[in-house]
């Protein structure tokens, strides 16, 4: 019997991780864009807006680099220390998984290194996960003035995941 080659079955795996690793980065980046509606657009727009100001909104904030929205957020709101920290060295990590992971990461992969490497994208999910939870603990007490709550948020991208789907 053919013995299999685990290599790329354990590239396969580290691509799962890597994956879920750079998911979590964007849901910290989404949470940022967020907090700037809530920090900036909001107060800016003491009237109603239109569709076209609020798209150009978040189009706008989409485009910009991570750091470019660290930067933002801390224009216009003072981040307390420890969020400072976690916000520098979620930035610190995304980009190294962005730019450098791989070409850093197969030699030590092939060289058995699978655990090491695993391990590392699991404490990116960790940080970029403390990181987003921090930033919605800053964010909450904005959200309940503006009669937002975290059930009537999930609530509204329920609606609007039905919505997109019903459009398919």
């Amino acid at each position: 019997m053919d013995e299999i080659d685990s290599q790329p079955l354990q590239f396969k795996e580290v691509c799962a991780y890597y994956g879920a690793a750079m998911h979590m980065a964007q849901v910290l980046e989404h949470g940022i864009v967020n907090a700037l509606f809530f920090l900036d657009f909001l107060p800016r727009k003491k009237t109603e807006w239109t569709d076209e100001e609020y798209e150009a909104f978040f189009d706008g904030n989409f485009s910009k680099t991570f750091g470019a929205l660290v930067q933002a957020l801390k224009k216009v709101t003072t981040v307390p220390d420890a969020f400072d920290d976690l916000i520098r060295r979620s930035n610190t990590r995304r980009n190294y998984l962005a730019h450098t992971f791989f070409r850093e990461n197969m030699d030590v992969l092939y060289s058995g290194g699978f655990d090491d490497v695993v391990s590392s994208l699991n404490g990116d999910i960790s940080l970029f996960h403390e990181t987003d939870v921090a930033l919605t603990a800053i964010l909450e007490p904005l959200w309940l003035k503006f009669g937002w709550t975290v059930e009537s948020i999930e609530a509204e991208a329920m609606r609007g995941r039905a919505t997109r789907r019903q459009r398919v």
